[in-house]
């Protein structure tokens, strides 16, 4: 009864879970990743950084206000209400002051950095969206990646199930020899003995399907699913062709997709965006040598106590200014920025030297995929016909209980490799699409 109880469980989970493609997942990942939307919001935060620098262009306007009480009280001598008949002065208490002003300011020149500076931003924010474009097709990359990776161990899944049903039925063919006095018991115990390791394979590849699923939905949101499989008519073609490749012709296809990656791939540009942003900052520091020039012009609104009407007073001004000392910091911030420029024309020779070498790599590992693939099919089918042979003849009492066991191990280590072979070819050109900064599939398999 508790058997039925957890089948119709296990059956009610299978039907309400909705299967889902490639596409769907890709689309999940891209509205539910964290890693993605915090890309987004840093190209907002890098917009605004350029809106901000562009308004160091704007004049400056400040208005301020301020209510003065003397404390005493400021004694003041006026000529003014002085009656025709004295000759001494009027002795007045100005008690307070109020006053209002207001001061605009316009940069006129600079040496350079707010223009540099406004530059810097431009180019930062161009090295946001690439970066926002690079985490999109990494995303889209490790979702099909982690989305074979669960395909693959669903089916090494079905041959540790098939290993578990071959075993089970050598041993009860084991056990009606033994109790037919045919096979020794050691030979039944052997049986026995498969049985049990294959139940633990079985374990092992049910932890390992699970665990896949775990990722899979950590990296894309997704909860209670099945995905659909692969379409292996679909990639046939693509496999044949790597298949007829030769290693001694790899370097020219290696040249061919360094050239694409030079033109695609986001994070040559954002590097070469770094050496333009730190040849800016070089000429942004030289201008710490040059003078600048400003325009200004505050006015003033201001009555005491002693007058009933504010009195106006504005000034117009032009100032220059020299720096002198401290020369010393606008020196070393000048050869910090050289150094600058240096660590990204290394960063930069470093970056496509690695990437070549992955280019390389995963250029190798499709075409040595393709023949493993390609030669693990025939072994799997000489594999299954020395099985039914060996399993027919351990039927007939002319093959031993050994014998049968090899045979099967033979044949599911053959379905092995065939699976994993066929997987890694699909998860290494999924890796070679993001190195290559290409997000459609379909351009990558017309270049093979």
């Amino acid at each position: 009864m508790k058997q039925i109880i957890i089948a119709l469980i296990s059956l009610t989970f299978y039907l309400s879970a909705e299967t889902i493609t490639l596409k769907q997942a890709q689309d999940s990942a891209l509205e539910k990743n964290y890693g993605y939307a915090i890309a987004k919001e840093n190209l907002v935060y890098s917009s605004l950084s350029v809106k901000s620098a562009f308004s160091g262009f704007l004049p400056s306007a400040s208005f301020t206000g301020s209510y003065i009480i003397y404390s005493p009280e400021v004694e003041m001598s006026s000529f003014k209400f002085t009656p025709p008949s004295t000759l001494s002065p009027v002795t007045m208490v100005q008690e307070d002051r109020i006053a209002f002003g207001l001061k605009i300011n316009q940069p006129l020149f600079t040496g350079g950095k707010l223009f540099y500076s406004y530059k810097i931003s431009k180019d930062s924010e161009e090295t946001t969206k690439n970066s926002l474009t690079s985490e999109m097709m990494k995303l889209l990359a490790d979702v099909e990646s982690q989305f074979f990776n669960v395909c693959e161990t669903r089916e090494l899944l079905d041959i540790a199930g098939e290993s578990l049903q071959l075993s089970k039925r050598n041993e009860e063919t084991a056990k009606i020899k033994f109790d037919s006095g045919l096979v020794s018991k050691a030979d039944y115990l052997k049986s026995s003995s498969a049985r049990a390791v294959s139940e633990v394979s079985l374990v092992n590849a049910e932890k390992g399907f699970e665990l896949a699923k775990i990722n899979f939905s950590n990296l894309t949101g997704l909860d209670n699913f099945e995905l659909e499989n692969v379409d292996r008519d679909h990639y046939e073609p693509f496999i044949n062709r790597l298949y007829i490749s030769e290693f001694s012709s790899a370097e020219e296809k290696v040249l061919i997709l360094k050239e694409i990656a030079l033109l695609f791939n986001n994070d040559i540009k954002n590097i070469r965006l770094n050496k333009e942003i730190s040849e800016k900052k070089i000429t942004m520091s030289k201008g710490n040598f040059l003078p600048s020039v400003n325009l200004s012009y505050s006015t003033e609104w201001a009555k005491t106590n002693l007058t009933d009407e504010y009195a106006n007073s504005g000034t117009v001004a032009l100032s220059a200014s020299i720096p002198i000392l401290p020369l010393y910091d606008n020196y070393i911030t000048l050869e910090k920025s050289r150094i600058d420029l240096k660590r990204s024309e290394l960063s930069e020779k470093q970056l496509l030297d690695n990437i070549s070498t992955v280019i390389r790599t995963y250029l190798y590992t499709l075409i040595s995929g393709s023949k493993q693939f390609t030669s693990s099919k025939v072994a799997v089918e000489l594999a299954q016909e020395t099985y039914t042979n060996v399993e027919q003849r351990a039927n007939s009492g002319l093959s031993t209980e050994d014998e049968l066991n090899t045979a099967r191990l033979s044949l599911i280590q053959a379905k092995y490799n065939q699976t994993s072979a066929y997987y890694s070819i699909l998860k290494s050109k999924s890796e070679l699409m993001k190195v290559l900064g290409i997000k459609d599939e379909e351009e990558i398999i017309k270049l093979f």
